[in-house]
């Protein structure tokens, strides 16, 4: 018998609500289709300047084993609202946007066909992001995890989040610069999870950057968000930065793409 380790994700999607110009699929290019709608966008973006960082890990349980049972994705949701309410560790900005069962799959290698014999659990995941005022956060910061074994038994908890504060406005630069921006690789920033190429954009959104946990990250700055899927079909985003003093100081240091928006403005440069 083969044994393979799968995984299966239940994502939810967050779709701006105000979408209301055309579409922009005749701004993609021959490695880039676009059909998704601009958003609305405002004259000018906050900029949110990080005072602290907490991170948190704990874990009391090895999860790579099989077990009995685990919650089903829509308790699990419910036991990972209870339990970091219970710790106080649940932010009123945080949203669940990920289930995920791991699993082992067993399957009969003597069929000429995938034949899967028998699936038995290891544990469920469900993972959090972030809104500020209503935007995503992106990237590979600001993110909360708890997985569950038998009987909703907490495995593991991870936390990573930075307290912010309100520090300016900036205005950002139109939607259709970004994609050409994209086009051309300039001033996108690495996101971490989804390492590939977007072929495919169905979502784009205004939202902010989170870099990875220890970065050395003062502000929070807008970014252009686009989703869709690579080549092969699978999900992709790529964040582009909306800033032009930004984007000016990233292609200045001579890399095409801003690894984490460690670039930051003086504060007499925001409009207050």
């Amino acid at each position: 018998m083969l044994v393979i380790l799968a995984g299966f994700a239940l994502l939810v999607d967050f779709h701006n609500s105000g979408l209301q110009e055309p579409p922009l699929a005749d701004m993609g290019s021959e490695n880039l289709f676009i059909e998704a709608h601009a958003p609305d966008v405002l004259d000018k973006y906050p900029v949110y300047r990080v005072l602290n960082e907490s991170v948190i890990h704990e874990e009391n349980s090895n999860r790579y084993r099989i077990r009995s049972s685990v919650p089903d994705e829509e308790e699990a949701k419910e036991l990972a609202d209870s339990y970091l309410t219970s710790i106080d560790e649940l932010p009123d900005d945080s949203y669940i946007d990920r289930v995920h069962t791991t699993q082992i799959e067993y399957l009969n290698n003597e069929s000429r066909s995938i034949v899967i014999d028998s699936v038995v659990p290891m544990f469920v995941e469900v993972s959090y992001s972030r809104l500020i005022d209503g935007y995503p956060v992106v990237g590979p910061g600001d993110s909360i995890s708890v997985c569950f074994g038998d009987d909703g038994e907490v495995l593991s908890f991870s936390k990573t989040w930075r307290e912010l504060e309100r520090s300016g406005d900036v205005a950002i630069v139109p939607v259709e610069v970004a994609i050409k921006r994209l086009n051309d690789g300039n001033g996108v920033l690495r996101s971490g999870n989804f390492i590939g190429s977007v072929s495919y954009v169905d979502e784009i959104q205004v939202g902010y950057f989170s870099d990875i946990s220890g970065a050395d990250q003062e502000f929070y700055y807008p970014v252009w968000v686009f989703r869709g899927t690579d080549s092969c079909g699978n999900p992709a985003e790529k964040y582009v930065s909306a800033t032009e003093e930004i984007y000016q100081q990233a292609v200045g240091v001579g890399d095409e793409y801003i690894d984490g928006f460690y670039y930051s403005l003086d504060e007499e440069e925001l409009i207050v």
